[in-house]
């Protein structure tokens, strides 16, 4: 949680920088986030302490500049589709639907962590959370190959 202010930041700075590309920015988060995750997975019972906390902040920046920017950018662009313009009403759905349905599927995402660390203990929940980022960064892949 601490990294997702500064990942909001930054990935707003980034994207900026690159004329405004945010969904090529994200899938470049994203993929960094895919290795952070492959290597805990592997590595986080034997990693000391200062490295451990370094990469989950890490995580955090990786992990909150994509929903910062997901949750709020992408709202701000859909006002300006010309279905939605003028039609605040409309833009207070889609707006909601976007923080809603982030929030159903990371509710749903905690509810699997628990049976998974049980049944394979804590690497199992790394190797879940890498296929929630691929399938995050699979279903932007249009998006960042029209920036591309």
């Amino acid at each position: 949680s601490i990294g997702m202010m500064p990942g909001g930041i930054i990935t707003g700075f980034v994207s900026d920088f690159f004329g405004g590309r945010r969904a090529a920015v994200i899938g470049v988060f994203m993929c960094t986030l895919f290795v952070f995750l492959f290597i805990f997975s592997i590595c986080s019972e034997t990693l000391n302490t200062v490295v451990l906390l370094a990469m989950l902040g890490m995580m955090g920046i990786l992990v909150g500049g994509p929903n910062n920017i997901i949750t709020s950018v992408v709202a701000a662009d859909l006002a300006s589709h010309p279905s939605v313009r003028g039609n605040n009403k409309s833009l207070g759905t889609v707006t909601g639907l976007i923080n809603g349905t982030g929030a159903i599927t990371a509710s749903l995402g905690l509810l699997a962590i628990g049976p998974l660390s049980k049944a394979y203990g804590w690497s199992a929940i790394w190797v879940f959370l890498m296929g929630c980022t691929a399938a995050g960064t699979l279903l932007m892949s249009p998006k960042i190959y029209q920036e591309i």
